[in-house]
């Protein structure tokens, strides 16, 4: 991509995704011309791009792009050949680039860049690194894929030296196959777990390793690579590429890695108020007793991430603000989390409800096991909407049905149908029900799990909603439906 001068006409192809929008808006703090178009664009995307004044046309035409006005074409990476506007800019010969190749041309060259990577986390733990560069007195820029509490909104252009990424494995364009991280020219590497996922563009964990591998090459410095090496697939990783003695390790079951976190103590005065407290000991800090609002194993080890990643910059001398063990406790004290993640909606009549981005079986698996654990005494009822590309597919079938069996009542919601996948490699919801060990049942709309809600949850029962996309909003209609059952009751 050649350079861009400072005030050049940048269109965005699919502004409305939570990355190209967050770009977008990047760009534009950073002096650059910036407008789009989408299909559909609805809130919170529309609201974020008219709060920006960024303006975007719907839907998709090839009218909306004129070469005389646009100096390059950002394509997003849903989008393939044959769409309308994408055949308009190969015919007119417009300058394309992919999101993350302008990020990391623009933004990342001259920074220093620390990307957090792995199947799981990535928000979060990008969340918490952010937040606490911040609280320890440096002005960071970032871009978050989710909703950070602590910030007015997912991306930041700092004046700080610092720039907290995702590293997102999912491919980068239709012209560029491999994954978006290899754009980011990693100074500080999160490599936090590693398993099979995206299989709409995976064919296997092989296939996945080969981009991380890829990546992993791209570091500075093996000790700038910090990984949780209690995952499987980050150790066996590390050790067919000789890097897991050299690396900057986190782990709660070795005592002699180099962040070390230990006996952790979950608290839940409340439903909706949950408390986790453990110690960290570390070689650069020494040890320290961490307190979040974040509960669970998968929590302790996102949090465990940021703070490596602090002891490594504080190892190699690039970080020279006072950081101490009790800065870094202070700073994750008044850390407030991400949306969709454990979220408390409402307590009613004595029933909660709570949702959560969880989709991957092992995210699941562990927002199930961290219930279970905070509210022993509960009835738990799991809403479950396969809704992403792999969730829709069969390949996880026995792995849901593990998993979600943990729940008291598992409560499956639509499955849409996704005519490009081949039918033997569709999601088939009866399955998953008839590996349940506890008591399951599947809909065929998500209006119809609302109903059954409303009429079989009693006082003392807890509800969690679990998706990557919306659930038709249904989490949110529960308590005033709830509610009003109550006053006619």
């Amino acid at each position: 991509m050649d350079k861009l001068e400072k005030g050049a006409r940048i269109y965005f192809m699919g502004i409305a995704g939570t990355g190209m929008a967050a770009v977008a808006g990047l760009m534009q703090e950073a002096g650059y011309k910036v407008c789009g178009s989408d299909n559909e664009v609805y809130p919170p995307m529309s609201t974020m791009l008219e709060d920006l004044q960024i303006p975007f046309k719907t839907p998709y035409a090839k009218e909306n792009l004129n070469k005389d006005n646009v100096d390059i074409v950002v394509v997003a990476n849903c989008l393939s050949r044959g769409h309308v506007e994408l055949e308009h800019m190969l015919s007119e010969n417009i300058p394309y680039t992919s999101f993350p190749e302008i990020l990391g041309e623009c933004f990342l060259n001259n920074r220093t860049s620390l990307v957090v990577t792995g199947t799981h986390g990535k928000t979060t733990t990008t969340s918490i690194l952010t937040h606490l560069l911040t609280e320890l007195g440096e002005d960071p820029s970032y871009m978050i894929g989710g909703i950070p509490r602590n910030f007015n909104k997912s991306f930041h252009l700092g004046s700080g030296s610092c720039f907290v990424i995702e590293g997102d494995e999912y491919d980068t364009a239709w012209f560029d196959k491999e994954s978006k991280f290899l754009h980011y020219k990693p100074n500080y590497l999160l490599f936090n777990n590693l398993e099979f996922d995206h299989a709409d563009i995976f064919k296997s964990l092989a296939d996945i390793e080969k981009m991380f591998s890829k990546f992993l090459d791209l570091a500075t410095s093996p000790k700038r690579i910090i990984a949780n090496i209690d995952d499987s697939g980050v150790a066996n990783l590390l050790q067919k590429k000789g890097l897991k003695d050299h690396i900057t390790s986190v782990s709660m079951q070795d005592e002699n890695a180099d962040v070390f976190l230990g006996r952790a103590k979950i608290t839940a005065n409340e439903l909706g108020q949950q408390n986790c407290e453990f110690s960290v000991t570390t070689k650069q800090f020494g040890e320290f007793v961490i307190k979040s609002k974040l509960v669970g194993s998968h929590n302790m080890a996102n949090i465990g991430q940021a703070i490596g990643c602090l002891a490594s910059m504080a190892q190699q001398e690039e970080f020279h603000k006072q950081i101490t063990g009790t800065n870094i406790a202070n700073a994750m004290e008044s850390f407030k989390g991400v949306c969709r993640r454990f979220d408390h909606i409402s307590s009613i009549n004595g029933i909660d409800i709570f949702e959560d981005f969880a989709h991957h079986p092992t995210a699941v698996g562990k927002v199930i096991e961290t219930f279970r654990k905070t509210y022993p005494t509960r009835r738990l009822v799991v809403a479950f909407e396969p809704k992403n590309a792999t969730s829709r597919r069969n390949v996880f079938e026995a792995a849901y049905a593990e998993k979600l069996s943990g729940a008291d009542e598992v409560l499956i919601g639509k499955c849409p149908v996704d005519i490009r996948i081949p039918k033997n490699e569709r999601m088939n919801v009866n399955n998953i029900q008839s590996g349940i060990k506890t008591t399951a049942k599947v809909f065929t709309e998500n209006e119809q799990l609302l109903e059954h809600l409303i009429e079989t949850l009693k006082s003392g029962d807890s509800v969690v909603f679990m998706s990557s996309a919306s659930f038709s909003g249904i989490q949110h209609k529960l308590p005033s439906a709830l509610q009003a059952k109550n006053a006619t009751a």
